[in-house]
């Protein structure tokens, strides 16, 4: 019988304490499902064996990582709760005769009950989700979706070793509390105030300062790279700004609130403002957990979402038709390059596929980079580039911009150019320069003709890796060869010209890209150096299927990931909002109790609450929209690594996913309230 004792009593101390356990359990439930889907698809074992598939391990594999240094951080936060709350429990076992040794026992069999059906709840959760979830991530990457169902033992192997490790480490940590506290201060543990904390105005100062850092990189930040390499700066400086904030400057808030007899001395905002300023240091910590976990679902739902949006919109810009041929030849080669005769040739070659070109098109550019100051591009990278913007330059000819417009032809002189200001601006210059250095006194002067509103999107046009970006049009084929052979001089760099054809065809997916293949075989179109064709010194075809299965596995990923991981994080925030409505309440019963005796009336009550909860629970959530707001010109930046420009797109997914964030919270302070009032009012 006595050694049934322990177990019999952590079960009734589960069941007893079940309000505060359960959402523990479920919390627990659904990170190990979490964790266990994600060593199953990090190691899928139903996919054919090709290069895209490669991504979705990558992708699992940093999924795992940010869900285990979140379950180790969110699992003993909660831990440290649930024991905060039994503190007067445990004590009382303790005056009775148990010694702390039997405690140990007991709290043993408790995380013995907890990890079996936490984990192996999990386990079961994700076996039974894991398929739904497979299918929606293969939905999303454009994969293959494979019959039958596959169990990863590795997978639950794992997730039950790092979990029993995490509660383990939970229980250690509880012992070691319990040794070093005495009965009393155990028994009086969940009956601790805080004494009135006193404005802390050097925290304070470095809360605005870190917080004015981040916000500063966010908005001085222009270019993508430089939105890589400071982006973690600017978080890791708004994180520590809001914890000291929230901290610091909400009490000084509160004071200053007292302060004002007007607004202090009213029944609603009397209750409201003492009750959270005696318990704000810790209040204040569980806020900016809200609010830097709101910011996490914000930033990574929206970024991902505008990412999978785009993707099309990232294909028709960098494949223009569903089979694109690309040409890199020099212009000054003694048998000069032909396209006509190229075009007519991969036609033909695809015709005598089976395939019929319904469409096509085709241009020749120049790309190149080059260092500006005013209205001057100097492209010799070892001159002094001080007080400079690095640019990209694109340049085609009158004749393909009109054809690829659908406009009429421009004439152009030999000295005469168009600029479309892609990013960035000439200030209305009147000419334009290209040199070799700042000071070099050869120069290539082009009068600016005019400016364009518009300019085709063609597959070797960078704009995403620049300060700025300027597209050109020049007179003739002649005056784009005397431009590449002039940046040729000035740099050093071997410049070509790029030739790209694209065609559209009719078939399927597969039909074109086996039309492509056969398209690209040199006994097709000829040698490098053949009569008829020219030479050349790069010859590459691409389909659109092809590259939007590429673009597909890794913007989908992404998209699952920060989809995925915002669930878990909004779980994380329910789960925090939850304990702390709970813990509050059990603190204020005996306060509002007290001030009913003395005359409160319900309705006072309930104003009361409703003033206390609309500051507690809207506070975070404005925060958050204002750090979304700052950061989402870096979010722009970065997605301009993925070949997605289209900003607009991502202040509409930015927008939508902060209305459906602040409906779910909505939900939650409703519930959450309630269940707050029922307790104060003396419900249990």
């Amino acid at each position: 019988m006595r050694k049934l004792l322990y177990p019999r009593l952590a079960a009734q101390n589960l069941c007893k304490n079940g309000r505060f356990y359960f959402p523990y359990l479920l919390t627990i439930m659904g990170t190990s499902a979490a964790f266990y889907i994600m060593q199953a698809l990090a190691g899928a074992q139903d996919l054919p064996e090709r290069t895209r598939y490669v991504y979705l391990t990558a992708f699992m594999q940093i999924g795992c990582l940010v869900l285990s240094v979140f379950a180790v951080i969110f699992l003993f936060y909660t831990n440290s709760f649930l024991m905060k709350r039994r503190g007067k429990e445990l004590g009382l076992y303790n005056i009775l005769g148990m010694g702390k040794r039997h405690l140990a026992r007991m709290l043993l069999w408790e995380t013995v009950y907890t990890a079996a059906l936490g984990i192996a709840g999990g386990v079961a959760c994700g076996l039974l989700l894991q398929k739904l979830v497979t299918l929606l991530l293969y939905r999303l990457m454009r994969f293959d979706v494979p019959f039958g169902f596959y169990i990863s033992w590795r997978g639950m192997a794992l997730t039950a070793l790092f979990f029993s490790a995490i509660l383990l480490a939970c229980l250690v940590y509880n012992l070691f509390r319990i040794r070093l506290q005495n009965p009393v201060e155990l028994l009086r543990a969940d009956a601790q105030g805080e004494r009135e904390p006193r404005t802390r105005w050097l925290l304070t100062v470095l809360g605005v300062l870190s917080l004015g850092a981040g916000y500063t990189i966010a908005v001085a930040v222009d270019d993508p790279l430089s939105a890589l390499v400071y982006y973690f700066v600017a978080v890791f400086a708004v994180i520590l700004g809001t914890y000291c904030l929230f901290t610091a400057l909400s009490i000084a808030v509160l004071k200053a609130l007292r302060r004002n007899k007007g607004y202090y001395y009213q029944t609603r905002h009397f209750i409201g403002v003492s009750g959270m300023l005696h318990r704000m240091k810790r209040n204040a910590i569980g806020l900016a957990n809200i609010c830097i976990l709101s910011t996490m679902v914000l930033v990574m739902v929206s970024g991902t979402l505008s990412l999978y949006l785009g993707t099309e919109d990232a294909l028709r810009s960098s494949n223009p038709g569903d089979v694109t041929v690309r040409v890199t030849f020099d212009p000054t080669r003694e048998q000069p390059f032909l396209p006509g005769e190229m075009a007519s040739r991969l036609r033909a070659g695809a015709e005598a596929q089976g395939r019929a070109v319904q469409s096509d098109g085709a241009s020749t550019g120049l790309s190149w980079g080059g260092y500006r100051a005013g209205a001057r591009f100097f492209v010799d990278r070892s001159t002094d580039a001080t007080g400079t913007n690095f640019s990209s330059l694109y340049a085609i000819t009158a004749a393909d911009y009109a054809a690829l417009t659908g406009t009429e032809p421009v004439s152009l002189a030999a000295d005469e150019i168009l600029v479309c200001e892609r990013k960035g601006s000439l200030d209305g210059a009147q000419e334009i320069s290209f040199s070799a250095g700042r000071d070099s006194a050869e120069q290539l002067t082009y009068r600016v003709a005019g400016l364009l509103d518009q300019y085709p999107e063609l597959p070797n046009m960078s704009i995403f890796f620049t300060n700025d970006c300027f597209n050109l049009v020049v007179a003739d084929e002649a005056a784009l060869c005397d431009l590449t052979a002039r940046m040729r001089d000035y740099s050093g760099d071997p410049y070509r010209l790029d030739w790209f054809y694209w065609m559209e065809l009719d078939g399927t997916d597969e039909e074109q890209e086996a039309c492509a293949q056969a398209i690209s075989d040199p006994n097709l179109i000829g040698a490098a150096s053949v009569d008829g064709v020219g030479s050349w010194e790069q010859f590459i075809v691409e389909t659109r299927a092809e590259a939007a299965a590429e673009t597909y596995s890794i913007n989908g990923g992404f998209f699952f990931l920060g989809a995925f991981l915002g669930l878990v994080f909004i779980m994380a925030t329910v789960l925090i909002l939850y304990y702390k409505q709970l813990s509050e309440g059990y603190e204020d019963a005996a306060r509002f109790r007290i001030m009913q005796q003395v005359g409160l009336e319900p309705r006072q009550l309930r104003q009361s609450v409703s003033s206390q909860l609309l500051a507690v629970f809207f506070l975070p959530l404005l925060v958050a929209a204002v750090h979304v707001a700052f950061d989402l010109k870096l979010v722009i930046l970065l997605l301009n690594l993925f070949a997605l420009s289209n900003w607009r797109l991502t202040i509409l997914c930015t927008l939508g996913t902060l209305l459906v964030f602040a409906a779910i919270y909505w939900i939650v302070y409703r519930l959450t309230a309630r269940s707050y009032y029922r307790i104060v009012r003396g419900a249990r």
